[in-house]
């Protein structure tokens, strides 16, 4: 029996010893680990990278208890056992169960650190074993998997602690690390995922320890989330302290990130989800932020349209009762104060009509308390200001109260006021606008026309009878006013064209020329270089047309009469060129910023230079280089984006689209290449299939294709240009997921196929 063991040690000393001459250093047993008796294997390809093996371990395996005593452990420990050779015995590295699921897991883990205790100069520790058998990548796939279960996630909490020490001590960048938490991958999900506030502890902490090699933060994981994600994940990290400090740097290296990249204001309201605040909003802390970026934004604009961006988001009455509610708040009165009068002056300038102001300040619910409401005298003022700014288009202040009150509630108002000697003076201001009232308006006279039908039809004179009337009692030049603004309101436009073909007819019976209206009745002539920019000159241009179709075989030309009344052809031509331009300034179009396409001003300047073209076919069109001249494309695409997306703006942006790829196309000559560049679309990343201009830029593609075949670019070729094939892939996978983008990334898939397989 002596014998036989003998010749078995024998032969397990010269396996051991073979064994451990073919492996790798890296699993060797470390030098000063005595009696660290290890017999290890070569890997096979579908095993861990790293994992100690062991034929002699795996024997010892088989005799292992179930539980460890304390006892074994010492006795493991005063052996100077390697950690490889525990790792085998416990049978950690066989079979298929996830590691943090083995009994025996947390055993090796406390004795590996007892070990490391033990014997502190190894350089050896727990996480740096692990990290050796399995890699930083599945490492930590595994601890965050672990940190799902209830029965391990206080094991696999320690152990992330330990890799991002572990990682921070090797220098690993914080770009990495955002990969290897698996941030990369959490898609819509970033704001839940719990490795976020572990990854902002990370950057914390590396910026702290290596000031000098901290790469930027915020263009990396731009280029994996959306700017909305991020701000919000910030935002709530400022909640948590442990947090907050490197959440305020990169929230604050966010917003440095939207000025750079010049996002708009309008853009950054909803990024910073100030559009989801209520009557909260002016204590949002990023509310402040957001005024500050404002103002630095549109430093050089004389008009800052902060209120106006405000007010598309909430609507104006909404916008006021918050505003109103707030001044009676010590802390944000003054700013809420301020706001007010900038949106008091917003709507003058964009002619808010006094009723729907009288909405806004709540006075429609006053009743008979009007004349104490504490908004009243504000309304008041405001039809004043804005009366003395358009005096040609005055509003009398019981125009606005009659359509508020019946006869009877007027009355009762009237007198109830009278006892007041304070409001003496503005009702007695009231009792003669009502009297003037009663005496009818020019406004009538078109409802008279309009609903008077069949008095019309027994007395077919009486149109042109009436026109002389208003002629008579008016003036000329005042009813030719009259008749153009009653031709934009839809009620009175009908009857007010009528009224001005009848009007251009009394004029060719009395023999008045082109020359004669343009300069006795008209007074065009004293207009000098501001002559296009006048409204009644389109319709004087269409009085030229109707005297020549009246006199066939003598016409007379606009360019006869301009020079007839002192104008030389050269400065003719540089005044229309420069018309468009003119209009947009004395209409402060650029200083409208993001409302732009939602102004009134706006539509009026396209009105008005539409007729003036179909008034003067032979005076050419420069609209959108006028518009480009103050808003550079990024812009004019968003707001366009953005205009499609409401009834009341869609048909107007569809306009401005199509202007825009005109301008693009013939003007500045610009490829769908270049276009998908300025939109910023070759850095989209993988929101590209989910941006709102890759649609405006496919639209610009097909219509650049059709006008030029002969240079016709494709989609899928163009997005190969900036993306690989797998990150083509990977997009249209994610957008078939979404019932937004699911058909457009079922068409690029097909097209991908067949460009695959051309």
């Amino acid at each position: 029996m002596h014998a036989l063991l003998l010749v078995v040690t024998t032969f397990l000393a010269c396996v051991s010893a073979s064994l451990t001459s073919d492996l790798p250093t890296v699993f060797q047993p470390i030098a000063d680990e005595v009696n660290a008796f290890t017999s290890s294997r070569l890997l096979r390809s579908h095993e861990e990278r790293g994992i100690p093996v062991s034929t002699i371990g795996n024997i010892k395996s088989k005799f292992m208890p179930s539980t460890i005593s304390e006892k074994t452990l010492r006795g493991w420990l005063n052996g100077r056992e390697t950690a490889d050779d525990v790792f085998v015995w416990l049978s950690l590295g066989r079979g298929k169960g996830e590691l943090f699921n083995k009994r025996k897991f947390g055993t090796w883990v406390k004795y590996v650190d007892d070990l490391t205790k033990q014997h502190p100069g190894s350089g050896m520790s727990t996480l740096s074993k692990l990290t050796s058998y399995y890699g930083d990548e599945r490492l930590s796939q595994m601890i965050i998997t672990a940190q799902k279960n209830p029965k391990t996630q206080d094991l696999a909490a320690d152990l992330q602690a330990r890799q991002l020490q572990y990682w921070l001590d090797n220098k690993k960048a914080p770009a990495k690390v955002f990969k290897l938490l698996e941030l990369n991958k959490a898609g819509g999900n970033l704001v839940d995922n719990p490795q976020v506030s572990a990854w902002l502890s990370y950057v914390a902490d590396f910026e702290k320890k290596f000031p000098k090699q901290s790469d930027a933060v915020i263009p990396m994981v731009t280029r994996h989330f959306d700017d909305e994600t991020l701000s919000k994940i910030f935002r709530e990290a400022k909640q948590t302290p442990s947090t907050a400090s490197i959440a305020n740097k990169l929230d604050g290296e966010l917003i440095e990130h939207w000025t750079d990249t010049k996002t708009l204001p309008k853009t950054m309201f909803k990024l910073l989800e100030l559009n989801r605040a209520g009557d909260k909003l002016l204590e949002a802390p990023q509310f402040a932020t957001w005024l500050t970026y404002v103002d630095n934004f549109y430093s050089r604009n004389r008009r800052n349209p902060r209120v106006s961006i405000m007010t598309s988001y909430y609507g104006d009455e909404a916008l006021t009762r918050l505003l109103i509610k707030a001044m009676q708040t010590p802390s944000e009165a003054n700013l809420a104060t301020k706001l007010h009068e900038e949106q008091l002056q917003s709507w003058i300038y964009s002619r808010k009509l006094p009723g729907y102001v009288f909405k806004f300040l709540s006075l429609d619910k006053a009743g008979e308390k009007l004349f104490d409401h504490p908004q009243f005298m504000k309304w008041i003022k405001y039809v004043e200001d804005l009366n003395k700014a358009n005096p040609d288009k005055k509003t009398t202040l019981m125009s606005v109260l009659a359509k508020q009150y019946d006869s009877e509630g007027l009355v009762k108002l009237l007198q109830s006021a009278k006892n007041n000697p304070s409001w003496s003076k503005l009702v007695l201001q009231l009792e003669t606008e009502q009297k003037w009232m009663a005496k009818g308006t020019p406004n009538d006279y078109f409802k008279q026309l309009k609903l008077d039908k069949e008095y019309n039809a027994a007395n077919p004179k009486y149109q042109a009878t009436l026109i002389g009337t208003l002629a008579a009692n008016y003036g000329e030049m005042k009813l030719v006013k009259m008749l153009d603004e009653a031709m934009k309101v839809k009620d009175t436009a009908s009857a007010a064209k009528k009224l001005q073909s009848e009007l251009f007819q009394r004029w060719i019976r009395l023999n008045w020329t082109p020359e004669y209206i343009f300069v006795k009745v008209l007074h065009l002539d004293q207009e000098g270089d501001m002559l296009f920019t006048n409204p009644l000159v389109v319709t004087w241009g269409k009085y030229l047309s109707a005297f020549n179709r009246y006199n066939h075989g003598e016409e007379t030309t606009i360019w006869m009469v301009l020079e007839a009344t002192g104008y030389k052809i050269e400065e003719l031509q540089r005044m229309v060129d420069r018309l468009p331009e003119q209009l947009f300034t004395m209409l402060r179009l650029g200083n409208k910023g993001d409302s732009l396409l939602t102004s009134p001003q706006f539509a009026n300047w396209i009105q008005y230079l539409d007729n003036f073209y179909v008034t003067f076919p032979d005076m050419g069109k420069t609209m959108m280089k006028t518009v480009r001249e103050y808003y550079h494309d990024i812009s004019l695409v968003d707001m366009i984006v953005s205009a499609m997306k409401a009834p009341s703006t869609e048909k107007i942006a569809k306009r401005m689209e199509l202007e825009l790829f005109r301008n693009w196309h013939a003007v500045s000559h610009k490829t769908p290449d270049n276009i998908f560049q300025i939109l910023e679309l070759d850095e989209a990343g993988s929101m590209l299939l989910a941006s709102p201009l890759l649609d405006m830029w496919i639209r610009y593609l097909t219509a650049f294709n059709k006008q030029t075949p002969s240079e016709k670019t494709s989609i899928i070729g163009t997005f190969l240009k900036y993306y690989d094939e797998s990150e083509l892939s990977q997009m249209i996978i994610t957008a078939k997921g979404n019932t937004k983008t699911e058909e457009l990334a079922s068409n690029l898939e097909d097209a991908l196929s067949l460009y695959k397989n051309s």
